[in-house]
């Protein structure tokens, strides 16, 4: 079919610039049409596609049919003025509605949906609660409630954002024909919370997509220094990069360690702390950037629509393996090559030991034993966590695991283990470190022992944090008592229990 005599191709083409729309992206669409029809069904449905499969058009193709407004709910204030510049800039009317607003901002915005000027509603679940917004929407009648980022309706609801448990409730009170939730990620157990909340016991439709990303190769790099392995992959990795960490003074330092260790000064952070001109600016420079690197919270997480992120870095896990693989799907939106690795090490577990709740202490173990896996394609697992359908999967198209990495000791344990094998008892564990970075000692030559300088490419704090790390979780011993207090040695025991001698440690 020629796209002038398909409407919803000649829309795609004229007003998106798309010469192709794909099934599913149709069947999305016509899904909602279909619902507008006279007597229709209400329509109820989970679109569960990858990110970057154009998610967006699915609802914003319809609402230029659909007799009354779409309104649209995300989660986070970028995300939400970041879809308001590309509707703007598309021709299609839109209104936001969020907190903070002036009565001015406020007024116009009211005055555009009541004249019929504006075709897509943008919220958030909290301004949809305040009685003024949802009065306001009630009167206009929707013909479409699309929510995006719709795993947060299970993962955020039950935990810091109620409003969202309330979405259920405020779709009873708008009625709209048509319901779509959408998500890039969803295991089971999230699937089943978004379909209780929103669709509270109705039947609903599944359209579903691969999450598989194939242009994405995963890896995990384990650690005994997250802030050296860190600096390495920044340098090394393609550009633009985001580095995804748990809380906003971390992206702070974080940034500030990468502008002084790399040198650079295309280096910024971004999180929901920051004032609104802020947040817009570093979006700005960042979608410009070609060099960029943005250490960032999960406020950057959720479509943004910079196409060309080569690499993406979790400094830390984040709390399920939804919410990695949402944030690593920022990478690689244009289909080219790109690079998703997770950093792991030891504080994880500490983490996870300060979790009370179940459920989320579950997910977030679900991640870790990805991460701390020995073994196994890293696709698949991920793909598996999801309960992803292993039928038709065809073979990995980039893992490190399947091109031969993602092996051996965390990056500084053999470093560290070595040294103290080779040169066991001989050295405090300062003096260790200083002999492990290759520090001269005042002598004209250096000092006689195996490793010398093994660590040279280490910062000095990186490497001391390394150094207690690797004491405590076993990896080498520093004895307390005399005659070998503060000095290190492999972790092992004698057969009887106590710590060999110096002359068995020396094999003599």
């Amino acid at each position: 079919m020629e796209s002038g005599d398909d409407p919803l191709a000649a829309a795609a083409k004229e007003r998106f610039g798309l010469d192709y729309l794909y099934p599913y992206q149709r069947l999305v669409a016509a899904n909602i049409l279909d619902s507008a029809a006279v007597g229709a069904e209400p329509l109820r449905q989970v679109v569960l596609l990858p990110t970057g499969f154009g998610k967006s058009l699915c609802f914003q193709l319809p609402a230029f049919f659909l007799p009354r407004p779409t309104i649209v709910v995300y989660p986070l204030l970028a995300l939400m003025e970041d879809q308001r510049r590309r509707l703007e800039s598309l021709g299609l009317g839109c209104v936001l509605f969020r907190g903070g607003q002036s009565p001015e901002e406020r007024t116009e915005a009211e005055s555009s949906l009541k004249r019929g000027v504006a075709r897509i509603v943008i919220t958030n679940p909290e301004s949809l609660c305040q009685p003024r917004t949802l009065a306001l929407l009630k009167e206009t009648r929707p013909s479409h409630i699309a929510v995006d980022e719709a795993h947060c309706v299970s993962e955020w609801g039950e935990s810091f954002r109620p409003s969202y448990l309330e979405l259920g409730r405020i779709v009873d009170a708008l009625a709209p024909p048509a319901l779509s939730a959408f998500t890039a990620t969803a295991s089971p157990g999230v699937f089943e919370g978004v379909a209780r909340i929103l669709f509270g016991g109705s039947a609903y439709r599944v359209v579903a997509g691969d999450p598989d990303r194939p242009n994405i190769s995963y890896g995990v790099v384990r650690t005994l220094s997250r802030q050296h392995s860190l600096v390495r992959l920044v340098g090394e990795m393609q550009r633009p990069v985001i580095v995804f960490c748990s809380s906003r003074h971390g992206a702070q330092l974080l940034a500030r360690m990468l502008s002084e260790r790399l040198r650079e000064t295309e280096v910024r952070f971004y999180h929901a702390g920051l004032a609104k001109y802020e947040r817009m600016a570093i979006e700005d420079w960042f979608f410009s950037s070609d060099r960029g690197i943005l250490c960032s919270t999960c406020a950057y997480g959720m479509g943004v629509d910079k196409k060309n992120i080569r690499s993406v870095i979790h400094y830390e896990a984040p709390a399920s393996v939804e919410a990695y693989l949402q944030e690593a799907g920022r990478a690689g939106r244009d289909g080219l090559p790109s690079r998703a690795i997770l950093l792991s090490g030891c504080a994880d577990g500490d983490r996870l030991a300060l979790e009370k709740d179940e459920l989320r202490r579950a997910r977030f173990r679900a991640l870790l034993s990805y991460a701390a896996s020995e073994d196994g394609c890293r696709r698949d697992g991920l793909l598996d966590l999801l309960g992803a359908a292993r039928e038709g999967r065809g073979p990995c198209s980039g893992c490190d695991r399947c091109e031969g990495g993602g092996r051996g000791p965390r990056e500084g344990e053999a470093e560290i283990r070595d040294f103290s094998a080779a040169n066991a008892f001989r050295f405090t564990s300062e003096e260790a470190l200083a002999l492990l970075r290759g520090e001269e000692s005042g002598r004209s030559e250096p000092p006689r022992c195996a490793l010398w300088g093994a660590m040279a490419d280490w910062d000095e704090k990186d490497a001391a944090g390394a150094m207690e790390q690797a004491i405590d979780m076993g990896i080498v011993r520093r004895y307390a008592a005399w005659p070998w207090r503060g000095r290190i040695a492999p972790a092992r025991r004698h057969a009887h229990g106590r710590a060999p001698s110096i002359l068995e440690a020396r094999g003599r």
